[in-house]
């Protein structure tokens, strides 16, 4: 574990991005996390060496992606200039970064922009997965939990009640429409709390961020990017597989989280995939540790 240290990492600091003409990809107006070029374990320069080294190779993600187990049948090239939802993206080649949706926040989130105040996606793509014109969406994480502690409260304090606010309104909506994509209960029972789970049990960070991708994708399905109308979506979480501190939920992450003690010590993306979401989109949603190799990941 010691190659995720600062100390190890150092060594590369003053080159931390391979090819920086990853950076003429990417629509000006995007901000990038403050980290990406300076900070040794920045998620987002690992991304970018990853994702944006491929991203005018379609063939090359394709095959990247499908070590994870998701069966990509062709990439789209983003059509430079489109306007999605009256934002325009001036980015270039099959893969974008802090993809935002449209202008206004399909998910309630007012102001900010690519990268800031918003739920922005780390890496985006677009391609046909069985057939249908799907949203792929990556969560990219390398040292979080290690280089740094994780906020576990997102729905505490006042900032939290806003947070409940705003996306339980989206929940109440997809239920309505009997579309919701997670497996909630309707009411907190006292008699059994362990397997009532509600959106409050996301609020330890690396959660907190993957309601909020599923929710962008979920209520962006049916919109047209250029002359490609979104069909389904994709979820893939990215970690580095040595990382336990992210990787698996721990006790210490679920004092917040009742519902979800039922998964202590569980790997991070088994629970998931067995509780979090509703039957039916189970194979949305995957997390692979980036660091396996293929011959010897399994699939969480």
């Amino acid at each position: 574990m010691n190659k995720l240290t600062v100390e190890f990492q150092q060594r590369f600091s003053t080159n931390l991005i391979f090819a920086p003409s990853v950076f003429d990809r990417i629509d000006r107006v995007t901000k990038l996390h403050e980290e990406t070029k300076d900070h040794p374990l920045s998620s987002s320069a690992a991304c970018l060496n990853v994702i944006g080294s491929m991203a005018d190779d379609p063939g090359g993600l394709i095959k990247f992606l499908r070590s994870f187990g998701l069966e990509i049948e062709e990439l789209y090239e983003f059509p430079f200039g489109a306007s999605f939802g009256n934002r325009v993206y001036q980015d270039k080649g099959y893969a974008i970064f802090e993809w935002i949706g449209p202008q206004e926040s399909p998910i309630n989130e007012m102001g900010g922009g690519r990268g800031q105040n918003r739920t922005s996606v780390d890496a985006f793509l677009v391609g046909r997965v069985n057939g249908k014109t799907t949203q792929i969406l990556i969560e990219w994480k390398f040292t979080e939990g290690l280089s740094r502690d994780l906020a576990l409260g997102r729905f505490c304090g006042g900032q939290g009640i806003e947070r409940l606010k705003r996306y339980s309104l989206v929940l109440a909506e997809l239920r309505k429409r009997r579309d919701l994509p997670f497996d909630f209960d309707d009411e907190f029972r006292p008699s059994a709390p362990m397997s009532s789970v509600g959106m409050y049990d996301f609020s330890p960070d690396h959660l907190y961020q993957l309601l909020r991708l599923t929710l962008l994708a979920k209520t962006t399905v049916g919109m047209a990017l250029g002359k490609h109308s979104f069909e389904d979506y994709r979820i893939l979480h990215l970690t580095h597989s040595q990382n336990n501190r992210i990787n698996i939920l721990h006790p210490e992450y679920l004092i917040l989280s009742p519902g979800l003690k039922q998964f202590s010590g569980q790997q991070l993306m088994r629970a998931g995939r067995s509780s979090y979401l509703q039957e039916t989109g189970k194979d949305l949603f995957m997390g692979i540790g980036i660091a396996q190799s293929t011959r010897s990941r399994t699939r969480n």
